[in-house]
């Protein structure tokens, strides 16, 4: 297949994942904020990130190698029809229990959505035009977290949060019509060779690489579980937490629109100044309590991780045979599951025994662990 095809066969990929994404990132986004309307502390807020992202590092490692072995497209439209049905499973969701136990659900739709949008837009993407495709693909999912944690705050205060679950599984249903109407039938990516042995030794020289997220997918798993739930507790209307998520997450587009500027720049440059700007967010939200006061450190956070998401992500790529696309990504996403999964476990506790200034200072700690392992990552040879 030419490229004028392939890329046309994208533009589309990118419109499933804008789509997916809003369903299922808005509904992460503003879960803490249900939960906390039902009287979750910040354990238990803490409790239900962890299980989502436990869940989330299990079966990336699963979606990663079944996408390796099996056409791809097929799974993908599996992937997505199984977000739409977690969401109208929140519907039934009325108890912090149950909310634990979807939650656990939603953690196995997001990664295998994840890794199969990844893994499939690296397949399809020209060689030549990589690094463009995969900063195409985190635009696509960023401006489904910019526009729907608003969106979704506005329809939460309107008409409840069942109407909201209810809608978020109509926005992932559309992405299922897209895929089947324009991307099945269109291209077939079924790896040849099904019977090579595969296993994450051969993913070693990347070790480094996955080690250097840690820190700060533990800083992101606070941010996506405990910082809304926070922001709810001072006295913030679910409405304004969305619209701040909202800006967060447009700060963090724009960065993602510059990846290839920011690749050229330097993958050591660009390491050094997200761990500085996470640092500087944990350090200025502790004492937050005004919407004015958590905008400045969550824009701070924002240009952070815009930076670290699709930098890190564009070294894993390139240093991936196509073989092994389907398992890299998996572990790439099940890195990003463990920290999420730790970071909300141990914040919770903390938050509750000692205070939440106290969970944001230890979190400036973290975010400055990127230093030493992104110096070690950007110093290896290319394998």
């Amino acid at each position: 297949m030419d490229a004028p095809q392939r890329r046309a066969i994208l533009r589309v990929l990118y419109v499933t994942i804008f789509l997916t994404a809003t369903g299922l990132g808005t509904c992460t986004f503003l879960l803490p904020v249900y939960a906390e309307t039902l009287g979750a502390t910040y354990t238990q807020l803490g409790l239900i990130g962890a299980v989502g992202n436990l869940v989330y590092t299990v079966i990336t490692l699963v979606a990663g190698g079944s996408l390796d072995r099996f056409e791809k497209i097929k799974l993908y439209m599996g992937f997505t029809a199984f977000g739409a049905i977690v969401m109208i499973l929140f519907s039934y969701a009325d108890t912090i229990p149950q909310i634990i136990l979807v939650r656990g659900l939603l953690g196995a739709a997001a990664a295998s959505f994840w890794v199969g949008a990844s893994t499939l837009t690296g397949e399809i993407s020209p060689r030549q035009e990589l690094t463009r495709s995969l900063g195409r693909y985190n635009m696509a999912w960023i401006i489904g977290f910019t526009v729907g944690p608003y969106l979704g705050g506005l329809i939460t205060n309107s008409y409840g949060y069942d109407v909201f679950f209810i809608a978020s599984a109509g926005v992932i249903a559309v992405s299922l019509g897209l895929i089947l109407s324009s991307i099945r039938g269109s291209i077939e990516l079924k790896q040849e060779t099904v019977h090579e042995t595969r296993n994450l030794g051969d993913l070693r020289p990347l070790l480094m690489s996955y080690l250097t997220l840690i820190p700060f997918t533990m800083v992101l798993g606070i941010y996506m579980a405990i910082i809304p739930g926070h922001m709810k507790t001072v006295g913030l209307s679910a409405s304004l937490i969305g619209l701040l998520i909202t800006i967060t997450n447009g700060v963090r587009g724009c960065v993602f629109f510059n990846v290839e500027k920011l690749v050229k720049w330097g993958t050591w440059q660009s390491v050094l100044t997200a761990s500085t700007l996470l640092a500087a967010a944990m350090y200025l939200v502790r004492n937050a309590k005004t919407g004015t006061q958590f905008a400045i450190p969550l824009i701070f956070y924002g240009l952070g991780s815009g930076i670290m998401t699709p930098v890190v992500l564009d070294f894993i790529s390139k240093r991936t045979p196509d073989k092994f696309r389907g398992t890299a990504m998996g572990v790439h996403e099940g890195i990003y599951g463990v920290g999420m999964c730790l970071g909300p476990l141990l914040g919770g506790a903390i938050a509750d025994y000692y205070s939440a200034a106290t969970l944001y200072g230890l979190l400036v700690l973290v975010s400055l662990l990127i230093l030493p392992l992104g110096y070690v990552m950007t110093r290896e040879p290319n394998p």
